[in-house]
């Protein structure tokens, strides 16, 4: 009879040995689109863990597999009621210091703070306290699988964050996967489009909430007009130059301004949107969103570059457009939005 123990470890060193394989060809395809796209863009994991709290593996482990094995430019350690890998942390220049806390039932993230935050009862609380520890601040995977499925229970959840005004969120959360990135990343789309149509404001962000090697790489942040240091990553993510990402880069702007801008005009007046995409796998679709609908639509049908332009009049209300790039394997990349304001 075969020992089942050994058996188990064969098959989870199997399972693992593929997942790296994956992760890996995710960190070619990546370097490949970066010559495809041509402007320099920043692919930033913004949330990960270490065993300084519940991670498994070192921080210099993380900063290794993060940097050197998928190809991403900068890391944060983020572990929960921590900031004890501080010192750790220090040592890396790709690497920056964070926090994972929590309010209610909800956690959040903090880059660069200034000092450790236990949590609070509530949301609000959490977010107005980890503000004034840090120069930014998001609500980590807002809407798991469960809720996502539950009408009721996603009404409730969106109850719950419109009234805190503007916010940054994970739209793509990539904890236990191997392929696409974690279920309930559908809920956080659908809740990115909600608040937005309810006039927020509205910053997607992506991270692989990695509590072990194999999560690295499956998504990141994009940030454009940055350098690979802490404090003008977190500049550029406060000013919405970013998109969240399972793989494609894109870059999207209106009438000059970039994502994360407002955009001031009368009605009438011309309003030209600049869109570019790549992906070295190829491109399915490129399709820009407003009101929670699509309003244009391209289809590169596996081209791997999509360079673009499209223009519509201003309208009398205040708007915005997101732009969302599917790959041909499916997965995805969401834009920062453009904010239209009416002006007289």
């Amino acid at each position: 009879m075969p020992n089942d123990k050994n058996l188990v470890r064969r098959q989870t060193h199997g399972a693992l040995a593929v997942c790296l394989l994956h992760k890996e060809r995710l960190a070619a395809r990546l370097a490949a689109t970066r010559k495809l796209f041509g402007p320099r863009v920043l692919a930033v994991d913004i949330h990960s863990h270490s065993t300084y709290s519940d991670g498994c593996s070192t921080v210099a482990q993380n900063v290794e597999r993060a940097t050197e094995l998928s190809g991403l430019d900068f890391l944060f350690v983020t572990d929960h009621d921590t900031l004890t890998q501080r010192r750790a942390v220090a040592k890396f220049p790709r690497a920056g210091l964070g926090q994972e806390t929590f309010g209610a039932d909800h956690h959040v993230g903090m880059l660069a703070p200034t000092k450790v935050h236990h949590g609070c009862p509530t949301l609000a609380q959490t977010l107005d306290e980890a503000r004034a520890l840090a120069p930014f601040v998001w609500v980590a995977h807002p809407v798991d699988a469960i809720i996502a499925d539950d009408p009721a229970a996603f009404e409730a959840r969106v109850a719950e964050i419109a009234p805190l005004g503007d916010i940054a969120i994970e739209v793509l959360n990539g904890f236990v996967t191997i392929d696409h990135v974690y279920p309930g990343s559908r809920g956080h789309v659908k809740l990115f489009d909600r608040l937005l149509t309810m006039g927020r404001r509205v910053t997607p962000l992506a991270g692989s909430d990695a509590h072990g090697l194999v999560e690295f790489g499956g998504c990141w942040t994009g940030v454009h007009g940055a350098r690979a240091t802490a404090p003008s990553i977190i500049k550029a993510l406060s000013a919405g130059r970013c998109f969240a990402s399972e793989s494609p880069i894109l870059d999207f702007a209106c009438n000059g301004s970039p994502m994360g801008s407002v955009v001031r005009a009368v009605k009438g007046t011309p309003l030209t949107f600049t869109i570019r995409a790549a992906d070295s796998y190829g491109l399915q679709q490129v399709r820009i969103i407003s009101g929670g609908k699509v309003v244009k639509q391209f289809r590169p049908c596996g081209d791997t570059v999509l360079a673009a332009e499209w223009t519509r009049a201003a309208g009398a209300s205040p708007s915005y457009y997101r732009l969302e790039v599917i790959a041909d394997d499916s997965r995805r990349a969401f834009s920062a939005p453009i904010y239209i304001t009416p002006s007289n």
